[in-house]
């Protein structure tokens, strides 16, 4: 295969984490923005898990751009979904996180609705944890096979739709206080190392290593070779 790995996404902090984790490898796959190709369509999120709403994604934007001259048969589109999971809330915010205060709401008002359901529990802190979910498809709906499943596969999932999923995880407390100027979403709430500090106190590279998103990359990094382009 030669192509490129899409991402549908037109988040700049994804696109930047991921492209700096190919990089550093030494890989020299060519990582973009599906929006440098043209207007990405808006892809519904209606499924209730994590995996279900990547394969959307993944899928969606893939057949998006089956239609484009830019794209090439070959390249890769690859999907994520993530969110924090908050074990006092039942796990909330979940699949809901980037609008668990509303539809479009800011980085700032999810924090805030997070801040307040644990207040309203009587609650200043619970464990809680990062999850997401990559979905990889190729552009031509050619369907992606591993030749054996590895101990990173996703939890079943009923259809697929062709796209491999690859999960990660990243445990810690998420707190009514906040520290830290870096990261996004619920980053500055997200304490690990014991309440040391939080994920908006890393670097890139630090949350890199750590995070969930991470986690994901390099369970689909270490079986590029099957599938990749």
């Amino acid at each position: 295969m030669t192509g490129r790995l899409i991402l549908a996404t037109t988040n700049a902090h994804k696109v930047r984490e991921i492209a700096g984790m190919f990089a550093a490898t030494g890989d020299a796959t060519q990582v973009m923005s599906a929006a440098a190709l043209g207007t990405p369509p808006e892809i519904e999120e209606t499924a209730d898990t994590f995996a279900g709403n990547a394969v959307l994604k993944a899928v969606g934007f893939a057949s998006w751009l089956r239609g484009l001259t830019g794209a090439s048969p070959d390249d890769l589109c690859v999907a994520d979904d993530s969110g924090i999971c908050v074990d006092a809330l039942e796990g909330a915010p979940g699949v809901r996180s980037a609008r668990f205060a509303g539809e479009d709401a800011t980085d700032d008002a999810n924090n805030a609705a997070m801040v307040e359901a644990l207040r309203a529990g009587g609650l200043d802190r619970s464990a809680a944890h990062y999850a997401c979910v990559l979905a990889v498809a190729r552009v031509d709906g050619t369907p992606l096979a591993l030749a054996s499943p590895g101990p990173e596969a996703p939890p079943s999932l009923a259809d697929r739709r062709g796209a491999l999923l690859f999960e990660g995880r990243c445990e810690g407390e998420v707190r009514i206080t906040r520290q830290g100027q870096g990261g996004f979403g619920y980053d500055p709430y997200f304490w690990i190392d014991g309440g040391a500090r939080t994920f908006a106190d890393l670097s890139d590279e630090e949350k890199s290593r750590r995070s969930h998103r991470g986690h994901a990359l390099r369970a689909m990094m270490a079986r590029w070779a099957e599938f990749g382009c």
